[in-house]
């Protein structure tokens, strides 16, 4: 019988999804804390090789992106694709094609962030020069 419980509760941990990004923080508001709302939307590893990636303000596929980041598995470009659609700096256009394709650009709102990302790809240019 524990056993059986034990089982029921290691597949209902497998089964929780996380929930969505919060773009405003309960705790704070994000106008007294701008810095907790950047790093809630762009944090991570990854979302900004993928905004990088999307830069030129042209529809790429999924494979295009996952060949621009040397090193990202397919799982987290997939959550980071995700969670930046969701937030609304990725869109995501999904052609009614055989075989499907679905294509993904920066939105406006993205594009605002593409000179900071270009001012951090200077600095570390001139780190990696020394």
């Amino acid at each position: 019988m524990k056993k059986e419980r034990d089982k029921k509760k290691k597949r209902e941990k497998r089964t929780v999804q996380s929930e969505p990004i919060v773009q405003k923080p309960k705790s704070e508001p994000a106008a007294n804390n701008p810095l907790r709302l950047v790093t809630n939307v762009i944090g991570g590893k990854w979302k900004i090789h993928v905004l990088w990636a999307l830069r030129e303000q042209k529809g790429k596929r999924y494979s295009e992106i996952k060949s621009d980041i040397p090193n990202i598995t397919d799982m987290m470009l997939s959550q980071s694709l995700r969670e930046l659609v969701t937030n609304g700096l990725v869109g995501r256009k999904q052609f009614q094609e055989i075989p499907p394709r679905v294509e993904y650009q920066m939105t406006a709102t993205g594009a605002e962030l593409l000179p900071a990302l270009t001012l951090l790809a200077d600095w570390g240019t001139k780190r990696l020069d020394k």
